[in-house]
């Protein structure tokens, strides 16, 4: 039987740009496609909706229920045969979504864009960066939302519908660093608990805007173009301090914190949350002996966590139609 194979990267979020609105624009983000974790699917025409996964099954039936209110077609039948992470930093919500949505697009012709089934599949409200790590991967920034036309509120992207992802305004190719992650067990923030701080602690200052956009345009992206290690650590230390990068680390009362100190204490030129976390990027020259010392500082933690060393993603899902 016909079938399509799809190989998703995850995505690192250094940031939300502007939660002010005061040029007409809201939200712009920052971040990196990445090879691990990653999802892999099988995926069969069917008569009916079949999922076979270890954690996403009623998500996916929600999201292909979604996608037949939209398009024509009878069914889908699913095996996950490795899955991403939920509410954890890698972006699975958006990953989830674009391999199924892209498995319906492939076996039923569809011919629809990633940005036509990111709209359809409802994705992309708030950040870009997971929709343009699924369809080329590499360092990604996005320009935002026109607010309040497009967008009136600043709820993130589950919380919004009917708003189109946003413009890439620069896709490129992230420089060959390996990249350490690490996740200490701590809350996975989704639902309410992620909406209320948008409802209560927005807008932000303009002058956050106007700071972080010096930091991106001034040292991260020379850094990214020019494969400055040292300054792209730099940016992304800057950017854990202030702002709504700030309020995310808060948001885990201490453990995410604790965690970035010892990483930049132990040898980590540069490390940042991704998103709400848990999951921590770090970058540096020696990044496995940084990887056996982070080991033995998680078991040192009341509730553990995990690490691995991974790679930047420059091409985006891997999709094989057979």
């Amino acid at each position: 039987m016909r079938h399509v194979r799809i190989i998703t990267p995850a995505r690192l979020h250094f940031g939300l740009i502007d939660l002010n609105g005061a040029l007409g624009r809201i939200d712009g983000g920052i971040g990196v496609a990445i090879n691990d974790p990653t999802f892999e699917l099988v995926v069969k025409p069917s008569h009916r909706i079949e999922v076979e996964s270890w954690q996403y099954e009623a998500r996916s039936i929600a999201i292909i229920e979604r996608l037949q209110t939209r398009f024509d077609f009878p069914g889908l039948h699913v095996e996950f045969l490795s899955e991403i992470p939920a509410h954890s930093g890698f972006g699975s919500g958006t990953q989830l979504a674009l391999a199924l949505g892209q498995a319906v697009n492939k076996l039923y012709d569809l011919n629809l864009s990633i940005p036509e089934l990111a709209f359809a599949a409802a994705r992309g409200g708030t950040s870009g960066i997971g929709v343009a790590a699924f369809e080329h991967g590499g360092f990604v920034l996005d320009g935002g939302h026109p607010f309040p036309d497009q967008k009136s509120s600043f709820l993130p992207s589950s919380a919004v519908g009917n708003v189109p992802p946003p413009p890439v305004l620069l896709r490129y190719p992230f420089p060959n660093w390996d990249l350490l992650i690490v996740s200490p067990t701590c809350k996975h923030i989704s639902g309410k608990a992620e909406i209320n701080p948008f409802q209560t602690l927005c807008p932000q200052p303009q002058s956050t805007a106007e700071r972080l956009s010096h930091i991106i345009l001034m040292k991260l992206l020379p850094a990214i173009i020019e494969e400055n290690l040292y300054a792209f650590g730099d940016a992304i230390n800057r950017i854990q301090t202030f702002g709504w990068k700030k309020v995310e680390i808060d948001a885990q009362r201490g453990v995410l914190q604790q965690t970035l100190d010892f990483l930049r204490e132990s040898g980590a030129i540069g490390a940042g949350v991704s998103s709400w976390g848990p999951a921590i990027f770090a970058v540096g020259e020696n990044l496995s002996a940084l990887h056996k010392k982070t080991e033995a500082f998680l078991e040192s933690l009341p509730d553990g966590g995990s690490c691995f060393l991974t790679q930047p993603n420059n091409l985006g899902a891997q999709v094989k139609l057979r």
